[in-house]
């Protein structure tokens, strides 16, 4: 099995050939299928994030969200020297602004840890995913350590987002690591049963 330095390497280099038209096609096709799918409809409440550096494009989910009248959570890194994340509930998308790490962050409003929200579903980025729902993330632990409190429960109901070729067959799996409930790619949404 690869290290998980050689995968986000890889997953770099995946991103860096995918080309912005082909991730926007993926992305659109992606958003879709979780516009389609019963638990974002039945969702009253959402932690999403917004897609940078070659991750989908969640603009249009969380432009839905907002339509539909879901309270929408997005991260702002928090802590000290920045090292966790806290939600933020947005209304709108324009109170969106640059922050480190190539991210977008909500500027104003209270942050609280996402064990202290009311929410039903939590879309999770990540450089790579096994279809049991393992997965990987840049390597600092944020969301891990965000889902922690809540990775023995059944709700918030956690889907991963990804491009269908940064699913693979196997990763390195920590005590930390938190795995996602679902997978949602271009090609569908799949549910991951060794977590359910």
């Amino acid at each position: 099995m690869l290290s998980k330095a050689d995968i986000r390497a890889q997953s770099a280099a995946r991103r860096r050939e995918r080309g912005p038209e082909a991730a926007a096609a993926a992305s659109a096709e992606l958003c879709a299928h979780v516009l389609a799918e019963a638990r974002w409809r039945a969702a009253t409440s959402v932690a999403a994030f917004v897609g940078v550096k070659g991750e989908p494009d969640t603009r249009p989910l969380l432009i839905a969200a907002l339509a539909a009248g879901k309270q929408l959570w997005l991260p702002r890194m928090a802590g000290h020297r920045r090292q966790s994340i806290e939600f933020v509930a947005v209304a709108d998308l324009v109170t969106l602004a640059p922050a480190p790490f190539g991210l977008l962050e909500p500027r104003d409003g209270p942050g609280l840890a996402l064990a202290d929200t009311d929410v039903d579903l939590v879309l999770m980025p990540g450089l790579a995913f096994t279809r049991t729902g393992i997965r990987l993330g840049y390597g600092k632990g944020h969301y891990d350590g965000a889902m922690n409190p809540l990775r023995n429960h059944s709700r918030p109901v956690r889907i991963g987002l990804c491009f269908s070729d940064e699913l693979v067959e196997a990763l390195p799996e920590e005590p930390h690591d938190v795995g996602v409930h679902a997978l949602a790619t271009e090609q569908g949404l799949l549910d991951c049963v060794s977590l359910q």
